[in-house]
């Protein structure tokens, strides 16, 4: 809580207000061309901002491109926005000027002046220090640095002699480490503060910047594995197609494909992380020679990125054996569509290179049903929701009649998802729904050699045959 005691400034005429704001204006504009001529090392701490130039950006590019690292940390002032709307601008300005000598006071407490890249003000409130890879630099130090430097700058700031009147002034922190994995030196330091600012004002947890940084290092090292699970043919017994299914590293917290994605998306690294899965999976299908349909997962988001159909050509190019046709793009609900006109161009432009598509998740809600009037996919791929227990609820069994009816009238085929028991798999065949996947008929797992897969199924295939035999009797 920010306690005043300065008084305001009332009864003044709107003329000499005018003159007042237009006199600090001019004023600024000349400082900031008295500054033009200074060295970029010369103005490192909080430098004007220059519409020519900013010395800051230029000494974070220098060091990066020397192949340096460097952390963020962010200090955001709470309440700034009431003190701006509350006191007069040279209260304001007096006040960030004093913030801005006292943190030049209190800094070399905590690094020393050759670790110092910069110091720059965003804003009214955001005040960020740039720290060059040291020894002993680290996220947890610099994290600790951070506490440490902000308890100190709120202790000297509570000072009442420090700046005349007696108040009290708090910051949160955020901390951030700029790496070399965005190029553009002007996107990372934006990248950097919006994340720094998001930690700092409790958008994001205190970890993120680890667990985002460990999720870059996945991906650049490609350390994910990905798993196939079989969708069986009802009819014949014969594999139609495979579903690819991602995993992270194992004994970590992104193992789960749930954690892996949610989070990639969070950090901005959905795209980057579902490319991935494209570029192993093709390996896999030329390695393992596939040649049933390949079921991929892709969110709208990834659909919708400029550079991915690209991306996926390129690796296509790679891969002269595997067929565009062979490869369905499986529509996950974990993204909104918001734009569905946009998005029908596109699968457009998908399919005229072969392509075909799926909507996973039928039946879970108004959202998949949108999806499959607007889009029209060539397959549609059933809810496991609605498949659990079908056996023993004739809602579900109406719900699925009339799915099939629908998929028929716009010339669909239909997955049933999540197949866990015999009972289940009984209903499908009872309903000549066409094609079925789930742990009834064998779980995820690597992918192995043709021979294997073809003596590995043998026994699914039989079993399938036997029961689809039963049902047309």
């Amino acid at each position: 809580m920010i306690n005043f005691k300065f008084p305001t400034i009332v009864g003044g005429k709107m003329g000499d207000t005018m003159s007042l704001l237009s006199f600090y204006k001019w004023k600024e504009k000349f400082k900031l061309i008295c500054y033009l001529p200074f060295s970029n090392k010369s103005l490192k701490y909080f430098p004007p901002d220059f519409s020519l130039r900013d010395p800051i950006v230029s000494i974070l590019q220098q060091y990066r491109r020397q192949g340096g690292s460097c952390g963020l940390i962010l200090l955001y002032m709470e309440d700034f926005h009431h003190l701006f709307a509350t006191y007069p601008h040279s209260f304001i300005q007096n006040l960030q000027k004093h913030i801005r000598l006292t943190m030049r006071e209190v800094i070399p407490s905590f690094f020393k002046k050759q670790d110092i890249l910069g110091i720059k003000q965003f804003g009214g409130e955001n005040f960020c220090i740039f720290i060059k890879e040291h020894q002993g630099f680290s996220y947890d130090e610099l994290h600790r640095k951070s506490i440490l430097l902000r308890n100190e700058l709120e202790r000297r700031l509570r000072l009442p002699a420090r700046f005349h009147e007696e108040a009290s002034y708090t910051f949160q922190t955020g901390c951030y480490m700029i790496n070399q994995d965005i190029e553009n030196t002007e996107a990372a330091i934006h990248s950097a503060y919006h994340y720094a600012h998001s930690i700092a004002t409790k958008k994001l947890p205190a970890h993120f910047t680890k667990s985002r940084q460990h999720l870059v290092d996945i991906i650049h090292t490609e350390n994910i594995s990905v798993l196939t699970q079989p969708i069986m043919n009802l009819n014949t017994g014969e594999i139609f197609g495979w579903e690819i299914l991602t995993r992270g590293p194992h004994n970590t917290p992104f193992h789960s494909p749930v954690e892996l994605f949610d989070f990639a998306y969070q950090a901005d690294l959905l795209s980057k992380m579902e490319f991935l899965v494209i570029k192993k999976a093709f390996n896999e299908i030329a390695v393992r020679h596939i040649r049933e349909q390949v079921f991929i997962n892709i969110t709208p988001v990834t659909l919708c990125h400029p550079l991915f159909l690209n991306q996926l050509l390129a690796v296509m190019a790679q891969h002269p054996e595997i067929s565009p046709s062979q490869i369905v793009l499986e529509i996950t609900e974990r993204h909104a569509i918001r734009n569905f006109e946009y998005m029908g161009h596109l699968l457009t432009k998908y399919r005229s290179h072969g392509f075909r598509f799926a909507v996973d998740d039928a039946g879970a809600g108004y959202s998949s049903l949108q999806t499959i009037s607007e889009l029209v996919p060539d397959i549609i791929k059933i809810d496991r929701s609605l498949i659990q227990n079908i056996d023993k609820f004739e809602v579900k069994q109406s719900l699925l009649r009339a799915m099939l009816h629908f998929a028929e009238n716009i010339n669909c085929q239909v997955i049933a998802e999540g197949v866990e028991r015999q009972e289940e798999a009984d209903i499908l065949y009872e309903m000549q729904v066409q094609m079925g996947q789930g742990f009834y008929f064998a779980r995820p797992e690597p992918f192995v050699a043709d021979q294997d897969r073809t003596q590995q199924f043998r026994l699914v295939k039989e079993k399938i045959r036997g029961n689809r035999q039963v049902y047309s009797a």
